[in-house]
Parts: structure tokens; C-alpha cells; sequence
């Protein structure tokens, strides 16, 4: 017995250790200006880098675990997969030290997301208090932004010799998009819808209505037009659940969802190859960006490596390849802001990416967690147009919503072992309808 309660022990220490690095993401990036300016004011930027060390720490537990111990064939594919396009993004983009480890920090806080498989990272209520502290701190950071100018903003930090910029001060149709205590307008959005999707359930009905207000009112003020239809599409998602009598009746019509969600996958692929190279502001100006998008956000990273490295469509052009890690190469000019998750994570791993993506859908029928479903849902909307790679806690977060599939305890996915989502029962019901 006291060999299963050392155990029990450790791997309760694992999973604080996780909480604790999922939490060191979210408040690093959701209050990414107020963190810059205060570590460089006493000279400890450095300190800025503990959560990636963090994450590098889990990345490594998650190999072993999936390999070793669970045998799972779905890990053990999307570890090598890794192992392998840090090799080819080495040789292609013809990596230094500072540029690998940039690489390396891009993709992998996807492995502290996955690491949640049948765990829950609002299960413990310490967690929980921390997040709603983070949304609060994040909704007033917001909502008083256009009446103070906040120190951060234009502050430019510089740590391993890459300059950063704490806070910006962006422009949308003559508008000001303010980025509150993030700095940046799309991350505390972002932040907001994440974090409130995260803990609504553990509110009750009346509560999470009676906060619909406050948080569209602070995403309008970011100017975020993706984030407020995410966010607007979760609470007709909210008020639809409560037409249901039972947690199971819930969790079906999410997983249904879910599964529905990945045709948006499909979205840019089929523009491209229906509207590809066709000037569509001469149907209506509207359309102008549309078809920019389409052309040269879109299809341009794939024409440039069908170019240069045309194997690279097949095995990927390597992690960090058209995300923010190739502006420190020599590559650089040859970058596009490929603004869709899926897309730019096929340019990093290739084809086994497909693969991945298509026993997603799969798996999500193993999934009880109504949180994990939504965000699941509304992360398959928010990256039709947004590439999530740069601010980590949106990569983490994709990793997250994908973590079911990593609970599966042997090579053979036809017989996944599964125990229910780890939801406290006070929660079940709180937001959604009760069993």
C-alpha cells in the first residue's frame, strides 16, 4: 500500500506542477505589459523565460509517459513528429542556438495543453481562484485603457538578444484596439473568452448571464471582431444546454458540435482552390481583403515552398517555419503571416499533421468535459483567421482542447481506456444542466 500511495503522491505533485505551469502561461500572457514593464524596471527580464523552462520540463515527461507508459500510438506519432521537424527546421531555415530554442519555444507549450488528458486544469480550487482573479484583472485592465495611458506601452525589452515589445498601441478603421494589461489587443480578448469558457461552468446560470455584459463590452474595446463572435457564439452554445435535462444529453449535443467543427478546417483549403488567383474585389471592394487573404496569406507560404524546398510540402518545412520564429532567420523575407492554425502547423510538421487532425474527431467521443467541448468548438472557429502560435497560452490552449486523445492506454486507438473527465461534481450542472 504505501508503494500505490507514493505513487498516488507523485502523481499528485505532477499534476500541480502542471496546473502550475498552465497558470504561469495564462498570467504571463494575459498580462504580458504589466510583467514586461515590471521585470525590466528592476532587471530580471530573464525571469520572463520560467515558464517556458517549465514547459520544456513537461515536454519530456509527456514523451515518456505516452512512449513507455501508455504506448500511445497518437503520442508516440506526434512526439517523433516533433523530434523530426526540429531536425528538418534546423536544416532548412539553417537554425543558430538562439533561433532552435526559438523554434523550440513555439510548439511547445501544444505538450502542456496535451498533458491534461482526463484531467482538468480548473479541478483544483486554488486554480480556479487564480483564473477568476486573471479574467477580472484582465476585463478592468481593458475597460479602463481608453481613459489611461499605460506606462508599457511602446516599452521594448531585450533578453537572449531578440528585442520585444511590451505593449503596442494598434489601429483598426480608425479605431483604437487596446490591449489592456496584456499589451495586446488580440491576447486580451483572447485571454477574456478563454478563461471566462474555462470557469463558467463552475457558476451558476444567473451569475454567468449577469457577466455577458461586462466581458462583450471589454472584448468591443479590443476591437476583436473573432474573439466577440467566439464568445457571442458560446452563450447561444450556453443558453442551448440548458434546454437539457441531463449532464449526459449536454455532453452529446457538445461532442456533436465538436465533431461539426472541424469542417471550418476545411475552410481556407477550399477558398484556395476555388477563389485562388481570382481578384474577388471585382464582385464587391468588400471582398478586397478577402481575396488578399485567400492569395498571399494563404497560398503564398505554400507557392514559396513548392519553390524552394518542395519535399517540404509532404514533410513540412520544420517547426517555427511561417510562424514568428522564421523573422529570425535568413528566411525572413520569404515569410507570410499565415494567419490559420491548421494550416501553419502543417507547413511546420507535414503530413502526419493530417492524420493527427483526422483522429481528433475521432476522439472527441471520448471527451466528457463540457469546457474542454466548447473551447474545443469555438478554437475550431477563433483559427479559421488566427494563427495562434506566438503568445504561448493560445497555443497552449489548442493543445488543451485536443488532450482526450492521449488518455488512450496502449497502441491499439479501437480500445481507448478511458475514466471520466476529472470535474468535480460540484461543477457538473453549475453551467450547464445538472445530471
Amino acid at each position: 500500500m504505501s508503494d500505490v500511495a507514493s505513487r498516488d503522491r507523485g502523481r499528485d505533485r505532477l499534476f500541480i506542477f502542471l496546473v502550475v505551469t498552465f497558470l504561469a502561461f495564462v498570467i504571463r500572457d494575459g498580462l504580458t505589459g504589466v510583467l514586461r514593464y515590471s521585470l525590466s524596471l528592476v532587471r530580471l527580464d530573464m525571469l520572463w523565460f520560467i515558464p517556458d523552462f517549465m514547459c520544456f520540463a513537461i515536454v519530456g515527461i509527456f514523451a515518456y509517459q505516452q512512449i513507455f507508459v501508455k504506448r500511445n500510438l497518437i503520442g508516440t506519432i506526434f512526439v517523433v513528429n516533433f523530434v523530426f521537424s526540429l531536425i528538418v527546421s534546423t536544416l532548412f531555415m539553417q537554425l543558430d542556438i538562439l533561433t532552435f530554442l526559438s523554434s523550440l519555444k513555439s510548439l511547445t507549450p501544444i505538450f502542456v495543453g496535451f498533458a491534461f488528458y482526463n484531467r482538468a486544469a480548473t479541478e483544483l480550487r486554488w486554480a480556479r481562484m487564480i483564473l477568476v482573479v486573471i479574467l477580472i484583472v484582465s476585463v478592468i485592465g481593458v475597460l479602463l485603457n481608453p481613459y489611461i495611458e499605460y506606462p508599457w506601452i511602446g516599452l521594448t525589452t531585450n533578453a537572449f538578444g531578440v528585442e520585444r515589445t511590451a505593449g503596442k498601441l494598434w489601429w483598426a478603421g480608425g479605431e483604437v484596439r487596446y490591449g489592456g494589461f496584456a499589451g495586446d489587443s488580440t491576447m486580451a480578448a483572447f485571454t477574456i473568452f478563454t478563461v471566462y469558457v474555462l470557469i463558467s461552468p463552475y457558476f451558476s446560470r444567473i451569475t454567468n448571464i449577469l457577466m455577458w455584459p461586462a466581458l462583450v463590452w471589454a472584448i468591443s474595446v479590443t476591437t476583436s471582431k473573432t474573439a466577440l463572435g467566439v464568445i457571442l457564439i458560446y452563450f447561444i452554445i450556453y443558453l442551448a444546454t440548458m434546454l437539457f435535462r441531463s449532464r449526459g444529453q449536454t455532453v452529446g449535443f457538445l461532442q456533436v458540435l465538436a465533431r461539426l467543427s472541424f469542417v471550418l478546417v476545411l475552410v481556407p483549403p477550399v477558398l484556395i482552390l476555388v477563389f485562388g488567383g481570382f481578384d474577388l474585389s471585382t464582385v464587391s471592394p468588400m471582398l478586397g481583403s478577402m481575396s488578399d487573404r485567400i492569395d498571399n496569406t494563404w497560398r503564398g507560404p505554400f507557392l514559396t515552398i513548392a519553390e524552394i524546398f518542395p519535399i517540404g510540402l509532404v514533410i513540412g518545412c520544420g517547426v517555427g517555419c511561417y510562424a514568428y520564429p522564421m523573422t529570425y532567420t535568413a528566411l525572413a523575407d520569404l515569410y507570410f503571416p499565415l494567419d490559420n492554425f491548421y494550416m501553419t502547423t502543417y507547413m511546420m510538421l507535414g503530413f502526419p499533421f493530417i492524420i493527427f487532425v483526422i483522429l481528433q474527431v475521432y476522439f472527441v467521443k471520448f471527451c466528457n468535459d463540457t469546457a474542454k467541448l466548447s473551447l474545443l468548438i469555438l478554437m475550431n472557429v477563433y483559427t479559421v483567421t488566427v494563427q495562434c502560435y506566438g503568445p504561448s497560452f493560445a497555443t497552449l490552449t489548442v493543445g488543451y482542447v485536443f488532450s482526450a486523445a492521449f488518455a488512450v492506454r496502449s497502441a491499439r486507438v479501437s480500445r481507448p481506456s478511458l475514466s471520466k473527465q476529472a470535474l468535480p461534481q460540484s461543477a457538473r450542472g453549475a453551467g450547464f444542466a445538472a445530471e
